[in-house]
């Protein structure tokens, strides 16, 4: 493919997978019994789940394709030096996560989710130092002005969840930036990325589930730890979120931390509209002519850079 055609399958695979993901996971809890409120077992169990089919994958290949081919892990601590400070932001985003949920209400969602947009264009600038054309700010502002008009009336912020709402974008931001720092750095090794991140997180993850102690609660109050359809809703979640990872790194590769802002804030447009076709979930018109003024945004954010893949 040419870079276009690079570019518009990436961002499609991403958007589609992440949708994919999200719904998969809503209708697993919509329809389960089983309620596990445990966020840092939960992402240390997702992590290890990645990590057992990472071995799985790359031992075994059991599709002996070159495009699915993972390499044998390795450890080299000048790769893990290197991945280092990605780990670390990456723990950040996954703390901030379930504060940003608890303290943001639902109808904010997506007007802070958008913000990610402003947070990556400011930290490109300062970390990357990448000047973004001013055609290209205009379809940004387009974006986040059709999301803040399909919030209106219903932004509610109290003063924590001002700050969370701004917490959680920039971290999204800067999480974006150091994948794309990382992957340049390893000459776009994109396994490498993906295994060092794993096994490193896995390493980090590990103490704070004891100190949280939650593993303490889970032993005491959860009554269905030998239910086998629990362990494989665990499993199908982890999937989802390491494919989501594996979609967003691979984005990274051929785009810019701007750009899966960008597309992130689409997925969660197409999924609002979704989410009302499948579920009922109401739309005012105030939501929907934002949203389509939004949708139009990101189109036109794609249209910019394909035509500047073309020069």
């Amino acid at each position: 493919m040419n870079s276009s055609g690079v570019l518009f399958t990436t961002i499609a695979l991403y958007i589609i997978v992440s949708i994919s993901a999200t719904f998969i996971n809503k209708l697993l809890f919509t329809f389960s019994e089983y309620k596990f409120p445990y966020p840092f077992f939960t992402v240390f169990f997702q992590l290890v789940v990645s990590f057992i089919f990472l071995t799985f994958w790359s031992t075994f290949r059991p599709i002996r394709r070159p495009y699915a081919r993972i390499p044998t892990f390795k450890w080299d601590s000048t790769v893990a030096i290197r991945v280092a400070p990605l780990t670390i932001v990456y723990m950040c985003v996954i703390i901030f996560n379930p504060l940003f949920l608890q303290h943001v209400e639902t109808t904010a969602y997506h007007f802070s989710h958008s913000l990610s947009i402003a947070f990556s264009i400011l930290f490109s600038q300062i970390m990357l130092k990448v000047e973004t054309a001013s055609r290209i700010n205009s379809a940004c502002i387009i974006i986040i002005f059709g999301v803040c008009i399909s919030s209106m009336g219903n932004l509610n912020f109290s003063l924590v969840g001002a700050f969370y709402a701004l917490a959680w974008p920039s971290a999204v931001a800067i999480y974006g930036i150091y994948i794309k720092k990382t992957l340049v750095s390893l000459r776009n090794d994109f396994w490498a990325v993906i295994q060092y991140n794993t096994i490193m997180s896995i390493a980090i993850f590990a103490p704070l589930v004891l100190l949280s102690g939650e593993l303490n609660d889970i032993l005491s109050n959860v009554w269905f730890l030998d239910e086998f359809g629990f362990w494989v809703q665990m499993v199908i979640t982890a999937m989802t979120g390491f494919s989501v990872n594996a979609a967003m790194v691979l984005l990274l590769m051929y785009t810019s931390p701007l750009s899966v802002a960008v597309a992130s804030t689409s997925k969660t447009i197409l999924q609002a509209f979704i989410a009302a076709a499948l579920f009922g979930n109401r739309l005012t018109f105030m939501n929907v002519v934002g949203l389509m003024i939004a949708l139009a945004g990101s189109c036109y954010f794609t249209y910019l850079r394909s035509a500047d893949l073309k020069l």
